[in-house]
């Protein structure tokens, strides 16, 4: 894979050798003294200019003088690059020592190497590495560069295909091994999970057939799998030799034919360049490409509706059953959907409130309207970060609203009452609109001295079946309470405004106001 030199590090003299990796390297340099074919990459293709021509002469020469330490230094001092290298390293058999060794850090790892000659690091480190696949890559990095050439390195093999991209089968099979598939079809490569029919990572071999599909899962578990698949390729781009798509199969729900391909969009370039230069993984890919999908749905002018990989097409019935079973989110969601005409796209598990989340600022006023009237929606509406975050604490509250002022619209009112029928009154109308808490909290016993209100209180407090203030009423307070009972629970159980209205009458007349009622 080429080498950003920007974000590689050389530590020169960095340590002294140990003795295993010292013999390693001298038993290296004695191989190479009696074969340089090892250092070359072997020609698949007839090419009308081979690049290396010049150099196998120039490592011919040398091989005829790998006995004489004097002309290996003069070779590893000039000419061919790769030759001086290849002199510098085999000089190596002559000293009988490395006691020093120089370390340069890459993305992919730290490698250890002999400085010798005047010769680029980067083909030191790849002749004296010739039997690491990843790393005897670097000495044809500047002749890939400048020839357009494409190298492949697995195993033993050090293959060039010239200027067109031909990865050998057997690398292409050495590479999907790699990150954990196996050949399925001919030349298909697949993680365990059949990625073909769920969301996955495409990586096409361009000049092949081949190609290697991951799911989400696996592509993300493998960080970055574009830089492990071309872990021992050289090409002037990588990119132009394997294709990376990001593939989300939808299955239609309904009859409706407009899903399609809807998610199916090639990468940005400059994502891809972020991603093929090692900066960002597949997890970071996937999520900033499915960021871009999603804001180039917003264009659109068709209402397309997708939970994970199922597409609803445009039937919104369908998709908000799917999404919920509560009343109140069903219909915020179809107030939101009502107002908004290009697909929407949520994930498999996420909630409605995240979904509301997503649109609130622009649309949360429909999805308010969508449960309460556009008055009430308008109130409750609020952009603020909380609500952003929660919206459906906002909508549950405009419905409790709604649902208050809907019960109170049924209870009658009254014109002049006494401070007896206000009290009466408040507790009733307190009970239907909020429950038992809020009737108990309108009866203050302790701010009021008046036997007549605490007696009605007690009824209330019977009926209502609260029992922890029972002690603070006298035995009086308590007989009148037992008798209004039934009359406060005929009030507090009326269903209609007529009944209501009777009971809240014959309440009054039996604790003893004798007040006219007036009822607007």
């Amino acid at each position: 894979m080429p080498i950003d030199k920007k974000r590689m590090r050389f530590k020169v003299n960095a340590r002294i050798t140990s003795k295993v990796r010292e013999k390693d390297l001298l038993t290296k340099a004695e191989v190479l003294k009696e074969n340089f074919e090892l250092i070359l990459p072997k020609c698949s293709e007839s090419c009308r200019a081979c690049p290396f021509v010049r150099t196998r002469l120039q490592l011919e020469r040398i091989a005829r003088f790998k006995d004489s330490p004097d002309k290996l230094a003069k070779f590893a001092r000039k000419g061919d690059k790769i030759a001086r290298a290849y002199a510098a390293t085999i000089g190596l058999a002559h000293d009988k020592k490395a006691p020093y060794l120089a370390s340069a850090k890459y993305p992919k790892g730290t490698v250890m190497f002999a400085l010798r000659g005047k010769t680029p690091r980067e083909k030191l480190i790849g002749v004296q590495n010739y039997d690491s696949p990843q790393w005897r890559v670097l000495s044809v990095m500047d002749l890939v560069k400048r020839g357009k050439l494409h190298i492949y390195s697995f195993g033993d093999d050090f293959i060039c295909t010239g200027r067109q991209p031909k990865p050998p089968a057997e690398y292409m099979q050495f590479a999907a091994r790699a990150v954990g598939a196996q050949e399925k079809a001919d030349g298909v490569f697949e993680c365990p999970h059949n990625p073909d029919s769920t969301d996955h990572v495409r990586y096409d071999w361009i000049g092949s057939e081949a190609a290697v599909l991951l799911c989400d899962q696996c592509a993300i578990k493998a960080r970055n799998v574009l830089g492990k698949l071309a872990d021992g390729i050289a090409v002037p781009n990588v990119l132009d030799s394997i294709d990376v798509s990001i593939v989300r199969p939808l299955h239609p729900v309904s009859s409706d034919d407009s899903c399609g391909d809807l998610l199916d969009r090639p990468l940005e370039q400059d994502l891809l360049d972020e991603y093929s230069s090692g900066r960002i993984g597949d997890k970071e890919l996937i999520e900033k490409h499915m960021d871009e999908v999603h804001e180039a749905l917003k264009t659109m002018s068709e209402k397309v509706l997708v939970i994970g990989s199922k597409c609803f097409g445009s039937d919104v019935e369908a998709f908000v059953k799917a999404m919920t079973s509560d009343p109140i989110e069903a219909k915020a969601l179809k107030g939101l959907l009502s107002n908004i005409g290009h697909p929407i796209v949520v994930a498999s598990g996420d909630t409605v409130n995240k979904l509301l989340s997503t649109f609130w600022v622009d649309h949360g006023k429909a999805s308010l309207r969508g449960v309460v009237s556009e008055e009430l929606a308008d109130k409750y509406f609020d952009d603020s970060d909380e609500a952003i975050r929660s919206p459906l604490k906002v909508i549950r509250r405009a419905a409790k609203r709604a649902e208050r002022d809907a019960v109170s619209s049924q209870i009658p009112r009254y014109d002049g009452l006494s401070t007896y029928g206000k009290f009466v009154d408040g507790v009733a109308r307190a009970f239907k609109t909020g429950g038992a808490p809020s009737a108990s909290t309108a009866m203050d016993v302790d701010s009021s001295a008046d036997h007549r209100t605490r007696s009605i209180a007690y009824a209330f407090d019977l009926s209502l079946g609260v029992t922890a203030r029972e002690w603070k009423f006298t035995k009086e307070e308590k007989e009148f309470g037992k008798h209004l009972k039934k009359y406060a629970s005929r009030l507090l159980n009326s269903t209609d405004p007529d009944a209501h209205h009777e009971a809240f009458v014959a309440f009054l007349r039996e604790a003893g106001v004798t007040e006219e009622v007036t009822r607007i």
